[in-house]
């Protein structure tokens, strides 16, 4: 797929206030430090997403129209130790109306270089039982070698394996080195 237009369109706190149900939603969250804004940028071609050294920096759901046929939405992660548990509540609740109202296809980011984490596993048995589409990219595989890269990713199988009933599609990301981007953005354009 050829990105020829993003375009922001508006960030809101309240799904109530997310645009018009026009286009097909493709969203993309994850824990703090996953190189979510990095990962953004390089599929969307420029800067859309500030990458910061705080973690837990987007606290808004932040519409952009791509190519006049989709929306691309980056979601806060609702969990970030720093927050304030009324933060993280009010996290919680909206990201979970946004799945149920919206039905987007999830892009659900994981570190590559640690064990899956529960709370990845958790999101993503929610996301099951909501009957969300969605895919795994591992991020930050930008220093990994190969047999580094296979064991984490056979790791991940398994543990994905025993928390829902079916593998959904995991791929590779490396926004230091751009690879796997076309890989990307044609997985998503088959869910489009």
């Amino acid at each position: 797929m050829l990105i020829t237009s993003v375009k922001f369109l508006k960030s809101v706190a309240k799904v109530k206030d997310c645009p018009l149900e026009t286009f097909p939603e493709v969203a993309v969250i994850g824990r703090s430090n996953v190189w979510k804004s990095s990962l953004i940028n390089m599929l969307m071609w420029q800067n859309i997403a500030k990458a910061s050294d705080k973690p837990g920096k987007t606290q808004l759901i932040n519409y952009f129209l791509v190519n006049e046929k989709w929306y691309f939405v980056d979601l806060p992660w609702y969990w970030y130790a720093k927050s304030s548990l009324e933060s993280r509540r009010n996290w919680i609740d909206e990201t979970h109306n946004y799945f149920i109202t919206r039905k987007p296809l999830v892009l659900l980011l994981v570190d590559w270089s640690i064990t899956p984490q529960k709370i990845d596993l958790e999101f993503m048995q929610s996301l099951e039982e909501e009957n969300l589409d969605f895919v795994i990219v591992m991020t930050k595989i930008d220093k990994a070698n190969q047999k580094t890269v296979s064991q984490n990713l056979k790791l991940l199988k398994q543990q994905v394996q025993k928390t829902i009933s079916y593998l959904p599609d995991i791929i590779m990301s490396s926004s230091v080195k751009k690879s796997w981007k076309d890989a990307i953005l044609s997985l998503i354009e088959r869910y489009l």
